[in-house]
Parts: C-alpha cells; sequence; structure tokens
C-alpha cells in the first residue's frame, strides 16, 4: 500500500469518528470524497446527502448535484428563489465514489448507457422510475427543470463528471480515456453544451484537498490608512474606501473565482442584472468625474483579530453581510485597472457576539424590500432554539455553514429547515408538504408560525430531529434492497410513523413528543413501521394505477389514505389534529 493510501485511510478514519458516521467504510468514503471535493463551495453535510442517489437501479451515478450561480439547489421548490437570466450558469455534477484500487472501465460504461436515457427530454417520470430508482429519478427531473429555464432565459450550461477512487495516483490506459471522450461527447450532443469536464481524484488528489484549509484570514487594503473609532468597550470599527481594483483582489481567491463563502452570512445571493445591479455595472464599466462611493452604499463586513499595518487591515471570520449585490457587480465587470482611482466605501465591524451580528445584518438589510422569511434566523425562537440544542450538545445551525466551519460533528447538526421539516411531518403529519415543499414551510407566515412556536416545549424540536436521523440511519443499514428502493422518498412520513408505532395511537401530542424515550426508537420498531408504510405504498398504488413512487409521497391523499388505515389499526375515531 502506497504512503498516500495510508495517509488516507487515517485521515477517513479522523474524518468517521470526528462526523460520528454509523456507516460502512464505502459509504464513508463517499461523504470524506465529496465533502473534500466541494470543500470551497457553500454547502452543507445535509445537502451532500441529498445529493446522493446509489443504490439499487441507479445507472452508475452516486451523486448528482445541481448548482445555479455556484449555489446549491436542493429540489425544484427552491428554484422559485433564482432570477433566470442570460448571465446565469447552471452546472450538473455527476459522481462516482468507487472504494476501489484502481480506476475501472465499468463505471464509464454504465454512464454511456444512462446518460442518453436520463437527459432524453421525451422519457416521462414514469418511464424514468421503470428504469432507476426514485432518488435519481427526483434529482434528474431537478436538473431537467434546472436546464430548460437555464437555456430559455439564454443562460449557460456546463457539466462536471468526477470519479473518485481509493487508487494510490491517477492511472488510466488508452481504452479509458477512450470511453471517457465517448461519454463527453454524447453528454455534449444531449445538453447542446461543450462546457463539460471530466475529473479523476485519488487518494493523492484526495489527501491534496484534505490537507487544504479555507483561509479565514485575509487583507484588504483601503485607499487611505482607515478611520478605527471604538464603542465603549463593545468593539472596533474601521471606515474607509477601497480602490475598485483592490476590493475585487480581496474577493478573488486562488482558484480566480470570488470567495462565495465570504457571503454565507447574506440574507441572499446575487440576483443577476435586476435593474440595480445594470446600473451598478453601467458606473462600473463607464468612468466619469463622479467616484464609485458617492453612488453606492457600500459594503458592511464582520470580522475578528484585525491587525493594521499602515494602509492595510488583516482580519479573520470575515463575513460581507451587506453589499453582496455591489461586491458580484464589482467582481464581474470591473477590469482590475490599478490606474482607476475609483474606490467603494468599506465599513469593517470587529464583533464576535451573534445577537449583535444578527442585528447588524437585519438593520443593514432593512432598507431594501426583503421578504421577512430571509431574515427567519434572525429571530428570538431561532436564537433561543440554538441556545437549547447547544445545551445538549447538539448544534442548531441558524446560519449556514456556521458550526461546519468550526469543525462540529456533521451528524450534531441541524439546519432550520430540517427542523421545520420533521416538526411538519412528525407533529403536524404533513409529510408530504415537507418532501415537496420544504422551502414553503419558512416562507408561509402561517405555517411558520406554527412549526416554530415559541411557546411549545424545545424539547419536542430536538426530539424530532432525533427521531428523523435515526430513522434515516435505521433506513440507510436496511439489508431489504427492494423495501429500501420502495421507500426512499418517503422517510419523513416513516419517522411519523414509527412515533405512531411506538404510542400505538393515531394521534401523538407535541409534549408527548417532548417526553419520548429516543432508547425506544429501535431497529425493531423501525422495521414494523417500515413493514407498514411499504404494505400501504403497494396498497396505495395498486388501488391507483397511474401514481408512481415520487408523486405519492408528495400527494395528501396518500397521506390521507395511510392515516386512514392506521385509524383502522388502532381502532379509534378519526379526529381532527389542531
Amino acid at each position: 500500500m502506497s504512503n498516500n493510501k495510508i495517509i488516507l485511510e487515517g485521515c477517513i478514519k479522523i474524518f468517521k469518528e470526528t462526523n460520528e458516521l454509523e456507516l460502512n467504510d464505502s459509504e464513508v468514503f463517499e461523504i470524506f470524497s465529496l465533502t473534500q471535493i466541494h470543500k470551497d463551495r457553500n454547502i452543507t453535510y445535509e445537502n451532500i446527502l441529498s445529493s446522493i442517489v446509489d443504490g439499487g437501479n441507479d445507472g452508475g451515478i452516486d451523486s448528482l448535484m445541481v448548482f445555479i450561480d455556484e449555489e446549491f439547489v436542493e429540489n425544484i421548490d427552491d428554484l422559485e428563489n433564482f432570477n433566470f437570466s442570460n448571465r446565469t450558469n447552471s452546472r450538473f455534477i455527476i459522481t462516482q465514489c468507487k472504494k476501489e484500487n484502481s480506476f475501472k472501465e465499468g463505471p464509464i460504461d454504465k454512464l454511456i448507457t444512462t446518460i442518453p436515457v436520463l437527459l432524453d427530454l421525451e422519457k416521462t417520470e414514469t418511464a424514468l422510475l421503470s428504469r432507476f430508482n426514485s432518488d435519481l429519478v427526483e434529482q434528474t427531473l431537478l436538473l431537467i427543470e434546472v436546464w430548460k429555464k437555464t437555456v430559455i432565459s439564454g443562460g449557460s450550461i456546463s457539466l462536471d463528471y468526477i470519479y473518485a477512487t481509493n487508487a494510490s495516483e491517477v492511472v488510466v490506459n488508452k481504452i479509458f480515456e477512450q470511453k471517457v471522450d465517448q461519454l463527453m461527447d454524447l453528454s455534449s450532443s444531449c445538453l447542446s453544451t461543450s462546457d463539460i469536464r471530466f475529473l479523476k481524484f485519488s487518494s493523492k488528489e484526495l489527501l491534496e484537498l484534505y490537507q487544504k484549509q479555507k483561509s479565514n484570514r485575509l487583507s484588504i487594503e483601503f485607499k487611505d490608512r482607515p478611520l478605527s473609532t471604538e464603542f465603549d468597550d463593545n468593539g472596533i470599527g474601521y471606515i474607509g474606501t477601497v480602490k475598485l481594483a483592490n476590493y475585487k483582489q480581496f474577493l478573488k481567491a486562488e482558484n480566480g473565482d470570488i470567495r462565495d463563502d465570504l457571503f454565507e452570512s447574506n440574507i441572499r445571493h446575487f440576483q443577476g442584472l435586476v435593474d440595480v445591479n445594470k446600473k451598478i455595472k453601467n458606473t462600473i464599466e463607464n468612468k466619469s468625474d463622479v467616484d464609485f462611493w458617492w453612488l453606492n452604499n457600500g459594503i458592511t463586513i464582520i470580522a475578528e483579530e484585525p491587525k493594521e499595518v499602515g494602509k492595510k487591515l488583516s482580519i479573520e471570520n470575515i463575513q460581507i453581510v451587506n453589499g453582496l449585490q455591489t461586491s458580484y457587480s464589482i467582481f464581474n465587470n470591473h477590469n482590475e485597472d490599478p490606474t482607476d482611482n475609483r474606490s467603494v466605501l468599506v465599513k469593517v465591524i470587529i464583533n464576535n457576539n451573534k445577537e449583535t451580528t444578527d442585528n447588524i445584518i437585519a438593520s443593514t438589510n432593512s432598507q431594501n424590500p426583503v421578504s421577512p422569511t430571509l431574515l427567519r434566523a434572525t429571530e428570538p425562537i431561532q436564537r433561543n432554539l440554538e441556545l437549547f440544542f447547544l445545551n445538549e450538545g447538539y448544534y442548531y445551525d441558524r446560519r449556514k455553514n456556521y458550526y461546519k466551519n468550526l469543525g462540529k460533528p456533521s451528524t450534531k447538526i441541524f439546519s432550520i429547515q430540517l427542523t421545520a421539516q420533521a416538526i411538519e411531518a412528525i407533529v403536524f403529519d404533513d409529510a408530504h408538504t415537507s418532501r415537496s415543499r420544504p422551502t414553503s414551510l419558512l416562507k408561509t407566515e402561517n405555517t411558520y408560525n406554527k412549526i416554530f412556536d415559541p411557546n411549545k416545549n424545545f424539547r419536542g424540536y430536538l426530539n424530532c430531529c432525533l427521531i428523523n436521523q435515526k430513522t434515516h440511519n435505521f433506513w440507510s443499514k436496511h439489508e431489504d434492497p427492494i423495501t429500501k428502493t420502495k421507500t426512499s422518498n418517503f422517510k419523513l412520513h416513516l419517522s411519523c410513523i414509527i412515533v405512531k408505532e411506538l404510542y400505538k395511537k393515531r394521534h401523538v401530542s407535541f409534549e408527548e413528543i417532548s417526553n419520548i424515550n429516543l432508547d425506544e426508537i429501535n431497529i425493531d420498531l423501525f422495521k414494523q413501521s417500515i413493514e407498514l408504510l411499504g404494505a400501504n405504498i403497494d396498497h396505495y398504488l395498486s388501488l391507483n394505477k397511474a401514481s408512481n413512487l415520487i408523486n405519492i409521497a408528495k400527494s395528501k391523499d396518500f397521506t390521507d389514505y395511510l392515516f386512514e388505515q392506521l385509524t383502522l389499526k388502532y381502532n379509534i375515531p378519526s379526529q381532527i389534529l389542531n
């Protein structure tokens, strides 16, 4: 065994222990590889899990990711948050992770057979389901929808194939390369784009990625020495102007792309060429006697550990909380001309108090029309839930990837959206909405207030997350491939059923969920629950011939049918859950 493989095995072992993963070696290798390969992207552990489509009938695909302008898209419901234009770039990433000692032709052969079928727009959902598992089909339907919207708007499409193995280094023969060329030609023909790459990762490349750390300290050079000011003992602020070329350099990563991680705490992503950004673009591209900062509100940065040397300010843990549209516009449109003396106003606030940070984020964005749902993370109940989870040894990720960046175990991190889905499914018996429209749970005021009620026992929120997690873990290890394939879109339904099977009754109160003994959520309870779910899926499909596994998972009719059967089983009268 080579040194690269020996060292990488040790790194994977540490990764498994740190993230408290209870998975087999192949599964851990897959998650490890995806985590390292996408280290510089703003995605979470939940995002990685949602992209995994392997198992039976996977067409040789282990993971399928969809990005719009480098923003991860989890489901079709998310698409209403994106504005498609002729500047939109949608990237699709298809990955194969094999814990094997060499790169083999077999996985490429499978893709050569699979891709023309998956990317055939004439294929119906039912036709795809007759050949591929429902997870892969659902991700493919998302890809197709993004593909269509991007092309119609005049945007661009790119496709990356990634093949990761445990080989010591990348060694392939001519036949392998010929088959890769064939796959790329097929893909180019299907998608009508030449922007297609095939990337290979061996132990050597994965080890290099593992050792690579995101830079947490950056320097920004002001035009003149920035004005520093203190507010009692509460913090330090720096105010000054930064030349447009220098600000663009501050935003630029090693690979030449914009540092998207600097904007993780911003409440929205780049909105493309909307009217305000068109005006910013025009101002940047056309010099005049008017300085840029005279016409622009500027940038607000929150950071820690400042070190000032002349005109340069070195800072850590940087978050640009206001000015994302301006930042992207400068990055996309300025030509980096060092003789351009125009500048942008930059405020740097040194503060590590999370409540103060939330207030700054909310206040600096209040002058622009913003949906209240985008500011959910700053609300008192969200901060209180975070504190409760923290006291119990878990991490409530109000701000995306905050705890991931602190190195906390992935299996102990729960996002706002995942929590909302678990509550909606387990407490309110609405697994179909949680499955089909998770984003709407946070956008609709009535639904949000129903789910996030400050008068409820916070223990119930954590318990729902843990019940959902235990269900997913049991499902992942389930040995019956037919049942797994059948129920893969019904894991939220399964979490709900498990609680009802535990209490042997149709309706379980929030207080009962808050007081549940999680040790009683065991493998025996799981097996009887998944058997019950599988039988009801089969029976419902036999009664509704036009339905399929994807659409009934999102169907209220199926959920109602399922609970009617539970009502009969427990021999209690139907009632409406308040």
